[in-house]
């Protein structure tokens, strides 16, 4: 599933090339909850690509729907093109993603790569890699329930330990008391 922003930093030409070469692989299915720019570019390429049978745009949602959405999912999908700016972040939604406890897949560079991969909390391929996607997905696809419910756990937790407001709040304090006292 993917879950925000249809536009051209998510880069959907790669996304669904591979979808497509997931094609023949029925027990899989893409799901895009969300709108944007490029929403109606994707769902005419899912015509044209032939995809209707794998891929699905679910449309806009409020964001307090998205939970709902997550806990049916078996993986959570974060792509960024492979520019620059995008691999010194990490993607807004990978937070949330981490927060439902669902193992993600990710096609992105940088930061967000990084703590998928030194986190164990999924797969990562480069970005604009849609072979790598495929694989991933494949790969995830042939893992048992509890083995997949294993990388959600390890996303849960590190959300949890990394992006948790309190838990923010509480070391932005110790920062600003640091500073105090050194001043």
């Amino acid at each position: 599933m993917f879950a925000g922003n249809i536009g051209d930093a998510q880069d959907f030409p790669a996304i669904l090339k591979a979808a497509e070469l997931l094609k023949e692989q029925k027990h899989i299915r893409f799901l895009i909850v969300g709108d944007g720019r490029l929403a109606s570019w994707v769902a005419q390429e899912i015509i044209r690509r032939d995809l209707m049978g794998s891929v699905r745009l679910l449309g806009r949602y409020p964001l307090e729907r998205m939970p709902a959405f997550f806990k049916h999912a078996d993986a959570l999908l974060v792509s960024l093109k492979a520019e620059p700016i995008f691999s010194m972040t990490i993607p807004g939604k990978l937070q949330s993603y981490m927060a439902a406890g669902i193992p993600i897949v990710a096609m992105l560079d940088g930061e967000g790569a990084e703590v998928l991969r030194n986190n164990d909390a999924g797969y990562v391929c480069a970005a604009g890699d849609a072979s790598g996607l495929a694989a991933m997905i494949l790969k995830l696809a042939s893992l048992s329930r509890s083995e997949q419910e294993k990388l959600g756990a390890k996303a849960k937790a590190f959300g949890s330990l990394e992006f948790d407001r309190t838990q923010l709040m509480h070391r932005l304090e110790q920062w600003f008391n640091e500073v105090e006292y050194q001043a």
